[in-house]
């Protein structure tokens, strides 16, 4: 008996059965993982396609406002920040879309509504805004270049002189909407200068289908 051509083929007989074990091996592991790899896929694109940004009521509406604010006929351009700000009035426990006011009720909707869109910033686009005066937007690098966190005298010189037709920047929050969508919530505020600005909180309602202020919940100038 020829027990090297026996062990030879003995041998290939043991290897195609390893490559063949080894070959389902690796079609039942992908065929395991795949749903797994597909599930997260499936869900970032969904976490995507629910967070689509600011709204265009949103801007219909941001726009409304600085007009009635903002905007007056010598005004030659405007700068708006960049990202969205949620509200900067007064201590970390003020929260004017939680409190009770005379005459007017929150409708507890909006103000979760506002508290969820504003637990992030959100960044802006400037061609969504409908604004017939020049307007641009300002970076927190373009902020943090300029102010270094300081908010002096020479800082809003270098400020005015990248800036020279403007009057400051305009913050502005995401909106809060009820469940209707006829009341809104919103912060819009603006600096311009050591000691100079305003700072607004907006109850806001929707009449006819269109929206205006119902009330000042805060409002407050500096300078």
């Amino acid at each position: 008996m020829n027990w090297a051509r026996l062990r030879d083929s003995s041998y290939t007989v043991r290897m195609k059965g390893i490559v063949l074990n080894r070959i389902v091996f690796l079609v039942a592991g992908f065929l395991f993982i795949s749903p797994a790899l597909c599930r997260p896929c499936g869900l970032t694109a969904r976490v995507q396609s629910d967070s689509d940004g600011v709204s265009e009521e949103e801007y219909e509406i941001y726009s409304s406002i600085i007009k009635q604010f903002y905007v007056e006929p010598r005004t030659k351009q405007l700068i708006i920040e960049e990202r969205t700000f949620r509200y900067d009035f007064g201590g970390g426990e003020d929260e004017p879309w939680r409190e009770k006011y005379k005459g007017v009720a929150i409708d507890e909707s909006a103000a979760d509504d506002y508290e969820a869109k504003n637990g992030n910033k959100w960044l802006l686009n400037k061609d969504s805004f409908k604004l017939r005066v020049k307007t641009s937007l300002i970076t927190d690098d373009d902020l943090k270049t300029i102010f270094h966190g300081n908010w002096g005298d020479l800082q809003w010189i270098n400020f005015y002189r990248r800036f020279p037709d403007s009057r400051g920047f305009i913050m502005l929050s995401r909106i809060g909407f009820n469940t209707q969508h006829t009341q809104g919530l919103m912060y819009v505020g603006s600096r311009c200068g050591p000691g100079c600005g305003d700072i607004h909180f907006l109850l806001l309602e929707k009449i006819n289908g269109a929206w205006s202020i119902k009330k000042e919940l805060r409002k407050k100038s500096f300078g």
